[in-house]
Formats: C-alpha cells, structure tokens, sequence
C-alpha cells in the first residue's frame, strides 16, 4: 500500500466496481468485459447492492447500476446513493435499454450510460475508464481546494473562488461573513477533540445549506473560523440563527455552544479578498466575550481605527530610532505598615507622536502585540528602564527596583534570556533590580515552554510577577506550580469591586489564596483613599494607582526617590499626608461598620474640595426613642439608617458615622448644579425608612446639606452643612436644608 493513499485497493491496486444486475447473462457479459481490468463485486438484488455500498464505499471506484431491479428500483438505489455524504461521490453508470430514462437518472447524479444489449467490450471499457478517471480527478481537485474536516473550501481556494465571484457579478453587493465558536478551545479542552471536529462538521453543514439556498461561498480559514462570501444580507441575526440551529441538542448542554459573527456589509470590492475578511473578523471581535451581543459589524469608526493602525505601523521605526517613545514611571508602595514605603515602579511606555501627539497605550500596545512589533517596543523600554535605575543610583545613590512588561510574544522568543542579562550587565544592575511582569494569560498558552523559561529567569535572581491576575485565564489549581514572586491584581478586577454595588468578596478570597501560596499581592489602578484602606486591610501588600502618583516622567518621579532617600522610612506623600493606624477596627465604626472620625478626617482632608457636598444626618427623636425603648432598640435602628444609606448612596460617595446620632456623607464629584441628584438620594433613603421594618418603627432623618460652590460660605463646608441642619430644625421637625 502506497504511503498518504486514502482508500484500499486490493490486487496490485486494482480498482473496483460494483455491478448491480439481477439477470445472469448480463453479469457474465459484464464480468467478461471488465474483468481482466477490475476487480468485480455482484449484486443481484437492489437490497444487496445497498449493503455493499455501505460497507465497502470507500473501496468502490465505479458503480454500474441496471434500473430494473427485483425488490428496488435502479432509481431509488441512485438516490439514495445520491443523497448520503459518504457515498454520494461515487461515480454511477447507469445500463438499460429504455432511452427516455436518460434524463431523469442524469438529474439524480449519473454520469454515464450503457445502451443494452451492451456495445463492444472496447466501447464498455473506454466508458468505465473514462468516468472513474473524471471522478478520480474531480476527488484530486476536492482534496486539494477542500477543507478536509468540513468539505468547505480552504482559505487558499475561497479566495480565488471569491474573486471569481465579483467578477462575474461586478454590480451585485455582496457581504464578508466571519463566524467562529465563542471559546471553542474549551470545547475542546471539555469534551474532547472528537466532539470538537463534530460541532465544526455541523457548523459546516448549516453554512453549506445556507449558501446554496442564498447564493455565495463557504470556506473554513482555519480552526474554528469560518467565511461566508455572499450577496448582501438583510437579516443577519436569521443567517446567524439558521447556521446556530440546534448545535446544543437536546438543549440540556444549552450554554455550551454560542457562536459569534462579524459582518462586513456590501464591501469595497478595490480590497483583496483577505482584506475584506480581515475587516469582518475585526467586527466579530467587537462582541467576543459578549453575553448580550453575537453579531458584530465594521463601521466607520473601525475603518478609522483601521487608518490609524496602519499608520502607526508605517511610523514605527521612526519612532524607536528618533526615540518618540518616552518611558514614565508609577510608584508603587508597600502599604503593611503604618506607613506607606515607596518599594518599587513600574515603566510604563508613552508615544510622543510628532504629528498626533500624546498616542493613546491602549491603542498602540495591542496593535504591536497582535503584529509582533511589541517585542522591539519592549526591548526598547527594557533597555532605558535599566538606564534610568543605573541613573537614580549614581545620582541619589538609592536602589530602586523598575518592574517592565515581558509579553508572550518575548515570552517565546529563544534569546529572551540572553538579552535580558545583556540589558542588566551593560547598566552595571543586578537582577533583582529589573522586574520582569508577564501576563497571566502567557501561562495558558504553551504553557510548558513559558514556564521553563520564567524558571531559567528565577534561577539568576530575576523576580517575577504575574501580571493581570483575575482577568480570567489560568485556573487557580496553577498557581501552586507556577514560578512567580508575586500577583498583580487586574486594575479591572479591583475597579469593578469597588462599583455602584460594591462587592470586595472576591477580591478578599484572592488575596487570602495569594497568602496561602506566601505570594505578596500588588493592586494597580488604585484611585481612591476607600480602595487602598480596604485592599490594605484585605492584606493586599503593594498597592499602585492614582491614588498615590499618575505615571511621571522621570525627572518628575526623583521627588519621591529624594525624599525615599531624605527618611528611608517616611511615609508617602500622596494625595493625603496624615500617619496613623490603618486597619480596620482603627478606621470603622464597630457598630455599623461605616467609617468612623479618624477615616473621616483622612477622606475629608483627601476629597476634591471644589467638587463635594457634604451632608449631616440626625435620626428624629433619637434620644426619646433610646430612653423609652432601650439601648438594644436603638442600636438596631442605627444599623438600620447605615444600611439605607450606605445602598442608597453610590460607591465613590464616603459615609461615616461620627457620633452616636450623626451621620456625614461625603459626595464625590458634584456640585450645586446637580443638587437634585442629592435631593433624590434624600428622599429614597427617607422612603425607605419610613416603611419601617417588622421589628423597628418608621423613622425620619433631618439632613443638613453644603456645596462646595456654595454662595457666601461661613466656614469650612462641614460647618456650614452643620448650620443647615441646625437652622432646618428650628422650622421644621424633619426634612433637609442647604446652606
């Protein structure tokens, strides 16, 4: 058997026919002929013939099919033939005497006939000969432009075909498809590479039939990436529901299998094929991930985005060689004790475009991660991080340690290694003074390779931090065998803890699995006072963000390196300067857990002072509700004014309790102008208070309210709040007043 042969021919690689005939001379005829040349399986019955058909498909160059048939008729047996995927491309020569059959079994799929009595035996095995050589080559031709697994055409045969097409139908719009299974490696990863090759089968079927009832081609570019080029679409969530189907079954696997599309709708027919598809999958990308959203479309607003990419590309290497590129730098500090102590930075890339300014990282970083150029972007950032801390030390003599992204890309590159060691020997470091983050999802993807690596770095003393932790990619069970020194918590992970409905739980069972794996845990994205005394009580070690410093250039970063040097033990000066004990129990109020005077006086003393208002709370006859119902009944009904106010209030918004009855709310961002925001979140935590409770009584709370930009102030805007609650209660017994 020869090698890379896709079907078995027994007798030195004879081809072979089944003749199906019920009349014995005509078999003996028939053998007699074709004998010396094929082998012969007979089939004297259309039952039998079918059986055979069934088994020995693969083997069968040549069926020769006689009409008139005992139980089945020739026609039947040419149909059902016809209509199975497996058999279907096997050539059938249909033998009969009656003529006016001719144009029926050519509809159903015949490719030849033999008029009875039979002619020559030359005549017979030119025509046999013939038609097993056309289907010969057609299957060569299949192979060759077909997608193996699905039988749609491969991305190189799409193309021609697509540009064949517009050709041919010049002034017919026509639409760019891209459908591709949401997270289809994990159906894999799940359930198997088997089932996985089945979903892409029937994924393949659906589009096939969609194509031929629409018009257009179908083809699988690779994975599970498919492309539908077809003539312009009106309902594109119906061409997306016919190929969906019923993929999940029987429905108890419902989530299992959602696919995804991305449309470029009446293309430019100027682009090249792969163009156009480029532009589809963009749109595709656009909803991946996405719950609510399957069906994406290229707009202007990615043809721009498109135009900036390119020229981005084009200006690249002007950029690394006139050095546009500028690295800044973001303390981040270890906030264990009392004190904040700066610990390190991170070096963050800026583009200084001559022509577009200030270019935004989150465009150009993922543009040169999916083409490759990051990894000269970061050998670049690599190369004058070192110079700088080389710097900082002569100048101040002070070691401090500069983090940088190493991306998967350098990740997998085979001199990772030795051009790091060039980088710290040149500036004179050691290794310990160049972090190295690496993203977490790098260690999901060639796992082994990237784990080897980062073990050959830790081996020379380079320390490692997993970058992004939380964004979702690598399973926790990982963490035990992955060589890291830290977790960096994703800025989005904490950002979105500390949302409207703020819900820090997950972020507190992270940093407790970081401790279990004795992993010290470092927040960025950190912005407010709230956030970095709950991550510091959470025991989150090195907190990052906006809440200490923005990223600086680095002549405007040595402030903090001064002064690290000035007192190595000083606290941080960030937006608020006061010491202190920050736990927990030192900042919050034991009874409500709302902050408490101390927090207050760091929050008050941290706000935006042109941009608060500040309201005081008293809850109506508190002093005789305690007297006549006790101490029990009036501390549950204080928890019960915290939890109002603290569900009722948005997250950027501080609400402390000072006294036993006064409540302050420290509102972030707002001014007078937008006073009937606070008037509405007044008024629902007074609803609710007065709908009681089945253990408290309704209650009523007087509020006094100031604006920073309140006309006239009297004082500082806390006492000129005060004054509003007093003044509002010598007129009326509840409610609220402004100053």
């Amino acid at each position: 058997m020869q090698e890379n042969q896709t079907t078995f021919r027994p007798s030195r690689d004879r081809r072979r026919i089944l003749l199906i005939e019920d009349e014995y001379v005509n078999q003996e005829i028939l053998k007699m002929f074709l004998e010396d040349s094929y082998d012969l399986v007979v089939a004297g019955t259309g039952t039998e013939a079918l059986n055979i058909i069934r088994s020995q498909y693969e083997m069968l160059s040549l069926i020769l099919l006689d009409l008139n048939l005992p139980d089945l008729s020739g026609l039947d047996i040419l149909r059902q033939v016809k209509a199975d995927s497996r058999t279907a491309r096997l050539p059938v020569i249909v033998a009969t005497s009656d003529g006016d059959a001719e144009v029926e079994c050519l509809t159903l799929g015949a490719i030849d006939f033999i008029s009875k009595p039979y002619p020559r035996q030359e005549v017979v095995l030119a025509r046999v000969l013939r038609t097993i050589e056309l289907s010969e080559d057609r299957d060569t031709l299949s192979l060759t432009e077909r997608d193996h697994l699905t039988g749609l055409y491969n991305k190189e045969f799409f193309n021609r075909y697509a540009a064949q097409l517009d050709i041919h139908h010049r002034d017919c719009p026509m639409d760019a498809i891209v459908l591709n299974v949401n997270q289809f490696h994990m159906i894999n990863d799940r359930y198997g590479k088997v089932y996985g090759d089945e979903v892409l089968r029937l994924i393949a079927e659906k589009i096939l039939e969609l194509v031929e009832q629409s018009g257009g081609i179908a083809g699988r570019s690779e994975a599970d990436n498919f492309w539908i080029y077809c003539p312009q679409c009106a309902d594109y969530g119906a061409t997306l529901e016919a190929v969906q189907g019923d993929l999940n079954g029987d429905g108890q696997s419902e989530n299992r299998i959602r696919l995804r599309m991305g449309v470029y709708s009446n293309v430019d027919k100027e682009l090249d094929i792969e163009r156009r598809f480029d532009r589809a999958k963009l749109a595709a990308d656009t909803v991946k991930g996405s719950v609510t959203r399957v069906i994406g479309r290229y707009d202007d607003s990615m043809h721009e985005a498109e135009l900036l990419a390119e020229q981005l590309i084009e200006d690249f290497p002007a950029a690394i060689r006139e050095r546009q590129f500028q690295v800044y730098y973001q303390p981040k500090f270890d906030v264990r004790s009392n004190e904040p102590i700066l610990n390190s930075a991170e070096a963050l890339v800026r583009w200084r475009h001559p022509t577009l300014g200030m270019v935004n990282p989150g465009v150009f970083i993922s543009l040169f991660e999916n083409n490759g150029l990051i990894s000269t972007l970061d050998q670049y950032v690599w190369s004058e991080a070192a110079a700088q801390i080389k710097q900082w030390k002569e100048r101040f003599g002070v070691t401090l340690p500069v983090s940088v992204n190493v991306s998967r890309v350098d990740m997998l590159d085979p001199g990772l290694i030795e051009k790091l060691q060039e980088i710290v020997t040149r500036n004179g470091l050691t290794t310990r003074e160049l972090l190295l983050e690496v993203t977490e999802s790098a260690y999901t993807e060639d796992a082994e390779q990237i784990i080897e690596t980062v073990s050959q770095l830790r081996e020379l003393g380079f320390r490692i931090e997993m970058d992004d932790f939380g964004s979702g990619y690598s399973s926790l069970n990982m963490l035990s065998s992955l060589p890291i020194d830290a977790l960096k918590l994703d800025m989005q992970f904490v950002r979105n803890a500390f949302k409207e409905r703020k819900d820090t739980r997950l972020l507190e069972v992270m940093i407790l699995l970081a401790e279990s794996f004795e992993l010290p845990t470092i927040a960025e994205g950190v912005e407010t006072a709230e956030q970095m005394f709950t991550l510091k009580m959470m025991g989150c070690a090195i907190i990052q963000g906006y809440y200490f410093s923005r990223p600086l250039p680095a002549e405007e970063f040595e402030m903090f390196i001064a002064e690290r040097k000035s007192n190595p033990h000083t606290e941080a000066k960030c937006s608020q300067t006061r010491k202190g004990n920050y736990t927990y129990d030192a900042l919050h109020d034991p009874l409500t857990g709302l902050y408490n005077n101390s927090a207050f006086e760091i929050l008050f003393h941290d706000a935006d002072q042109e941009h608060i208002a500040v309201l005081i709370a008293n809850i109506d006859d508190y002093a005789e509700l305690r007297k006549s119902r006790g101490r029990v009944y009036a501390d549950s009904l204080v928890r019960r004014v915290a939890e109002v106010l603290r569900s009722s209030f948005r997250s950027v918004d501080h609400i402390c309790r000072l006294k036993e009855n006064e409540f302050v709310v420290i509102m972030s961002r707002i001014t007078s102008a937008q006073k009937e925001l606070v008037f509405s979140k007044i008024e629902s935590v007074t609803h609710a208070l007065r709908e009681g409770t089945e253990e408290l009584l309704p209650v009523t709370l007087s509020v006094g309210i100031a604006f920073s930009d309140r006309e006239q102030p009297g004082g500082d805007i806390f006492q000129d709040a005060d004054k509003a609650l007093r003044r509002m209660r010598e007129i009326r017994h509840s409610g609220y007043a402004v100053y």
